[in-house]
């Protein structure tokens, strides 16, 4: 029996010099300890014994395990007394961490009477009332079930001692301070010892949005949706999304949330608010009546209309309704052979106008001519016109030249009168520099003077 205690108090200081490393400090307790064998009367029937001892090593702020021995004398009856001494090993849970402490205690452990050893089973409720950081009253009372011996209460009293081990803990929030970060401000484990009013992990230090529950990624604000972008900052707070869209999602992955992508279920492009432009014309195709075929914005997207077929747009096409080239701004091109036609047609009517003599007024037997040439121009409506005007040799020459050009315009005005567009037609007069016969006789001076047109494509 004597080698038993010696072993568990040697067992005991060991353990205690062990864990005075550690960082939570370890307490031990000495007590006196009295046991009833009477359990169904509390209050009657204690037997002091000599002394308990006990250590508490700390696991977390609340719990604590606690191996203990006591011993000392005990009588069961009138009849059966002797040594007694008992053995175990707590749990302790702490209902609070005030200076008033009560707690919650079971655990297992073995006792011995007189010569027979018999294992145990307990639990109970004690308090600790601490009278400053390292010392404390405490009483404890246990009910000990033995299966194979008699069940008793087991009530202690006595003092509890924290030894100085562990590291030092200034801000006394149970973290010592090479593990606190902040070592001088009492605070809570999630938050590496510093103050974390809402609870969630974050330092209020640290925390954007301290009465409120958040996450660290986002510097402890809330963020419903969990995509990383605070619900401050998320314009879609229910929404999965991207940090760079301000947490709304893109759908079609276009780079345009789908918040504000005119087609949220096609990828487009940005400049056009996540729309396609499949034809490449400038113009999104939600907004393109010709999505498949280059156009422009005046024909919202279509191409310029070509009512001929020439491939020169109505726009740009001389002949709009006559198929062309376009080397001849989509009008059709005639060839030499054609030219000399039209042209004998036009001038075999132009030798027969006749004017007042010396003047450049058109005698009105000469108009149906002129309509005649008229006719012509108007079947051919893509093309241009030089009218010129000539004379014989007789008189002034400078009264000559002004005479042919006075005459030419003369046509001129009245073929315009007739309908034609003026920017078809040029006048030239030449005088009597080209003859087309003698000026010595009069039948030659009357063919000289002549009006002669000619076809310009």
């Amino acid at each position: 029996m004597k080698k038993i205690k010696i072993y568990f108090f040697v067992s005991l200081l060991f353990l205690a010099k062990v864990l005075m490393a550690q960082d939570r400090p370890v307490s031990i307790g000495l007590a006196g300890h009295a046991v009833n064998f009477s359990t169904d009367k509390y209050f009657e029937n204690w037997q002091w014994g000599v002394a308990k001892i006990s250590l508490g090593i700390p696991v977390s702020d609340r719990l604590t395990v606690s191996p203990a021995f006591a011993f000392g004398s005990a009588k069961i009856n009138t009849s059966n007394s002797g040594a007694f001494w008992d053995l175990d090993a707590s749990l302790q849970y702490a209902l609070t961490k005030t200076k008033l402490q009560p707690y919650l205690t079971v655990g297992a452990g073995a006792n011995r009477f007189e010569k027979n050893t018999y294992g145990t089973f307990n639990g109970g409720v004690g308090v600790n009332y601490w009278l400053s950081e390292n010392f404390a009253i405490t009483a404890q009372t246990t009910y000990d079930a033995t299966p194979k011996f008699s069940d008793y209460w087991h009530n202690t009293i006595g003092l509890k001692f924290r030894l100085k081990g562990g590291s030092k803990d200034s801000d006394k929030d149970d973290i010592a301070d090479d593990k606190d970060a902040c070592p001088s401000i009492k605070g809570v484990s999630s938050a590496n010892g510093c103050p974390d009013i809402d609870g969630d992990g974050v330092k209020d230090s640290d925390d954007a949005c301290v009465n409120e529950k958040g996450t660290a990624a986002t510097r402890g604000c809330p963020d419903s949706d969990g995509d990383g972008v605070a619900n401050a900052d998320d314009n879609c707070p229910d929404l999965i999304g991207k940090a760079e869209l301000k947490g709304c999602p893109d759908g079609d992955g276009d780079g345009v949330a789908d918040n504000l992508d005119a087609c949220p279920t096609v990828k487009g492009l940005i400049k056009f608010n996540g729309c396609p432009d499949s034809d490449g014309d400038g113009i999104a195709d939600n907004n393109d009546k010709c999505p498949n075929v280059t156009g422009n914005v005046a024909n919202q997207g279509c191409p310029d209309p070509d009512g001929d077929g020439d491939g020169v747009n109505d726009a740009q096409d001389k002949c709009p309704t006559q198929a062309g080239t376009m080397a001849n701004n989509g009008c059709p091109e005639i060839n030499v052979e054609e030219a000399k036609i039209i042209e004998s047609k036009l001038n075999l009517a132009a030798k027969k106008i006749q004017f007042e003599t010396s003047k450049a007024v058109i005698r009105q037997v000469s108009y149906q001519e002129i309509d005649e040439i008229v006719s012509i121009m108007k079947q051919y409506t893509w093309t241009r016109f030089r009218i010129e005007g000539h004379t014989d040799n007789v008189g002034d020459a400078a009264k000559n030249q002004a005479l042919s050009d006075n005459r030419a315009t003369a046509v001129k005005d009245y073929i315009i009168s007739k309908g034609i567009n003026s920017e078809r037609l040029t006048t030239e007069g030449f005088g009597s520099q080209k003859p087309v016969a003698s000026n010595s006789t009069a039948s030659g001076r009357a063919q000289n003077r002549r009006v002669e047109i000619h076809l310009e494509q």
